[in-house]
């Protein structure tokens, strides 16, 4: 049968509830008290017919039914939100793109699409977001991200299309001692030596192929410091604490001091490191809608 619909505060309080477990902090959010937060839970369940929360224990917890309708309520009010901005970027025609990257995305095809003239001609003013994945989802999803540039593994959602628009091959980046005894690096050489590596959940396939590159050389690597970044990567060769693997993007426009980029021999056999461009459908004639087409038309 047809529901009545339901209210956005109690909603609301619903996942205030379903995150802190506590009726008074889930109606402080909404600027209730303890007995409002009580009665609209109390009044929800009602209307849709289902016990949504276990009051039993010490902290009030979500029945598997609670924890099925939370989590679609979670979407449906972030699609609220990105309906509401989508709508006032429609009116306004704002011209700001939000953008969430990574390192390698702003060395590598960001800087292309930049300088690219009908960027310019748009009058497309960025607004980054360098932040971890997870924070740039949840900024696409409610409308504030136009596009997500990042590496695989690409977080799996039904509305998401994606393009690769940027691949690179691999250098390898010594110290300057030891790029002074050869013109080139092997995968053998560098697996015998001390190594600097990207974190693994920074970028885990490219981690754990790099790893297995070295490793089908018949010597077992070791890693001598990791860092959160390609910049932090490539500061800690200039300081001699080991080589690394770094993508060709980025070591052409990353130059440190003390640290030599050398040719890989085997590089032509490594998979290609892949940068890709996530993005939500958007209504025509917005800016994202034309910052989306650029960047389909000009990159991959």
């Amino acid at each position: 049968m047809d529901l009545p619909p339901l209210e956005l505060d109690a909603l609301r309080i619903a996942i205030g509830l379903a995150d802190t477990g506590d009726l008074t902090a889930a109606g402080a959010l909404l600027g209730v008290g303890r007995r409002t937060a009580a009665a609209r839970i109390a009044q929800l369940e009602r209307r849709i017919g289902v016990v949504l929360f276990d009051h039993a224990g010490k902290s009030v917890r979500l029945t598997a039914a609670g924890d099925a309708f939370v989590a679609e309520i979670r979407l449906s009010l972030a699609a609220a939100a990105r309906a509401a901005r989508l709508a006032r970027e429609v009116s306004d025609r704002a011209e700001t793109i939000g953008l969430g990257v990574t390192d390698e995305a702003m060395l590598g095809p960001l800087r292309d699409l930049f300088e690219d003239p009908a960027w310019s001609e748009a009058s497309f003013q960025p607004r980054l977001l360098h932040a971890p994945l997870d924070r740039q989802m949840a900024a696409l999803a409610e409308g504030r991200l136009a596009m997500v540039f990042t590496t695989p593994p690409l977080p799996a959602h039904p509305r998401i299309q994606h393009r690769p628009v940027a691949t690179s091959k691999w250098s390898a980046l010594v110290p300057d001692a030891e790029a002074r005894l050869r013109k080139t690096a092997s995968l053998s050489n560098l697996a015998r030596k001390p190594l600097v590596m990207l974190a693994r959940e920074k970028a885990a396939l490219a981690h754990d192929g790099v790893l297995a590159a070295l490793q089908a050389t018949g010597t077992v690597p070791h890693v001598a410091q990791v860092a959160d970044s390609w910049t932090g990567v490539a500061a800690m060769v200039s300081l001699g604490i080991g080589s690394a693997l770094v993508p060709s993007v980025v070591t052409k426009r990353l130059a440190v001091a003390g640290a030599t980029v050398l040719p890989l021999v085997e590089a032509e056999g490594l998979p290609a490191w892949t940068i890709s461009c996530l993005w939500l459908p958007q209504p025509a004639g917005t800016a994202a809608a034309e910052a989306i087409a650029l960047v389909k038309t000009r990159l991959g």
